[in-house]
């Protein structure tokens, strides 16, 4: 997957995702024609062998939000306002918080994110999780912070 500044990176995706993909893929490109260069998302436009452009996605994705966001207004009217102003970047943030909830680990997500520092993941954990996070990097970079005779405070 090619992503923010044209870099190759792998993503880890669970296992239903994983799945769905298979299947998107299995329907989209027969296997005797199987090439990995083929686009995971093809083109919406005229040009059938280019990739979608990530502006038309992120229209494609804006358009399913509004249309969730109306389907559900009458009875969950505070979410439907949140799907107003969702956006690409906010299910990026989604799943970093989840993942992390769940118990995924900080470099795991990390490198889902491709994040340069897992300073910048840290700021999808909640504040106690912050606060491990930090005593454990503190723990294992030599800094004495947060421990008093050997004990943890």
């Amino acid at each position: 997957m090619r992503g923010k500044g044209g870099k190759l990176a792998r993503v880890a995706l669970p296992p239903l995702a994983w799945e769905a993909l298979a299947r998107y893929l299995a329907e989209r490109v027969l296997p005797v024609r199987w090439n990995p260069a083929t686009p995971v998302i093809g083109s919406l436009g005229a040009h059938r062998d280019a990739a979608i452009s990530s502006v038309r996605l992120w229209g494609v994705l804006r358009r399913f939000f509004l249309l969730a966001a109306e389907a559900i207004e009458a009875d969950h009217a505070p979410l439907a306002e949140k799907l107003r102003r969702a956006s690409p970047h906010w299910m990026r943030h989604t799943h970093a918080i989840h993942a992390l909830g769940r118990g995924a680990g900080l470099t795991t997500v990390r490198d889902n994110l491709r994040h340069a520092s897992v300073s910048t993941t840290s700021i999808y954990l909640h504040s106690d999780e912050v606060k491990r996070a930090r005593q454990i990097g503190d723990a294992f970079t030599g800094r004495k912070e947060g421990f008093v005779s050997g004990r943890s405070r």
